[in-house]
């Protein structure tokens, strides 16, 4: 593993961030950065009694000044650094209404900026190598809103419009930035915050009933590294929503309208 390629996991201390990990460290050499430095420490643990190379980098929520540090800490010790995989931490849910200013403002800076400030970080180092790979991963509200997450739908257009930006900006200069769509997982409903408890029950309840498995989506993640797209969509599931909302608008928006009905009946 001497000369493998260097792997950058933000938010790897997550269970998605565990099963991504587990399934790059057989090519990669993984940096795992998060605020969970006790679950981040055990992750890197398992991994090194596997005979891997992993760090773990804790970065506080809207820190631009760790994403930097931990960049320069991967290049002291490693001298590269060749893909970058920003995963969702947290998901917010709730009546429009009942999100506050401050809860807004909080969620642009632990989700958006924090996506910025990490590609930023990243870009230094990728530029001096001549290319690499950011791959900025959101929950799937982001591609097909739905009712009660405006705030969440809003983080994720906006990581994927950044997303499908730098894609076109940076493709020729090898660097190669995309945007991945995932499901709602069960594993990761602890990590709803949600403005009232019957939206929190809601959603946990829909992440329990989804299709999707946690491995089926770490495995399309780490996938994705080799693909050259502007969007991957992880799950059939999603992308045939996906295509509803392209190709039968009026399908779909009737059905999303229903969907809010029921969630806010008169």
């Amino acid at each position: 593993m001497k000369h493998a390629p260097v792997l950058l996991i933000h938010h790897g201390d997550t269970p998605l961030g565990e099963a991504v990990a587990q399934l790059a460290c057989e090519h990669y050499r993984v940096a795992i950065s998060g605020d969970d430095a006790f679950a981040g420490n055990q992750l890197c643990a398992q991994l090194h009694a596997q005979g891997r190379e992993a760090m773990f980098l804790e970065t506080r929520r809207g820190q631009s000044q760790d994403h930097r540090r931990n960049v320069d800490r991967i290049l002291r010790r490693w001298q590269q650094l060749d893909v970058v995989i920003n995963l969702p931490r947290h998901i917010s849910v709730g009546p429009f209404e009942a999100t506050s200013a401050g809860q807004w403002e909080s969620h642009i800076q632990s989700q958006l900026m924090d996506t910025v400030h990490l590609c930023q970080s990243s870009l230094t180092a990728l530029r001096h190598q001549h290319g690499g790979r950011i791959l900025n991963v959101f929950v799937e509200y982001g591609l097909l809103p739905a009712p009660m997450t405006a705030c969440q739908s809003a983080m994720g257009a906006a990581i994927k419009a950044l997303s499908n930006s730098l894609y076109a900006e940076l493709h020729d200069s090898g660097i190669k930035v995309s945007a991945v769509a995932i499901p709602l997982l069960a594993e990761c409903s602890d990590h709803i915050e949600a403005s009232d408890p019957l939206s929190a029950a809601r959603f946990r309840r829909r992440a329990s009933h989804t299709a999707a498995r946690l491995d089926e989506v770490s495995r399309a993640i780490v996938a994705a590294i080799q693909c050259d797209g502007s969007l991957q969509i992880t799950t059939p599931e999603i992308r045939n929503q996906w295509r509803q909302k392209r190709w039968f608008r009026r399908r779909w928006e009737d059905a999303i309208r229903r969907l809010g009905t029921r969630y806010r009946a008169r």
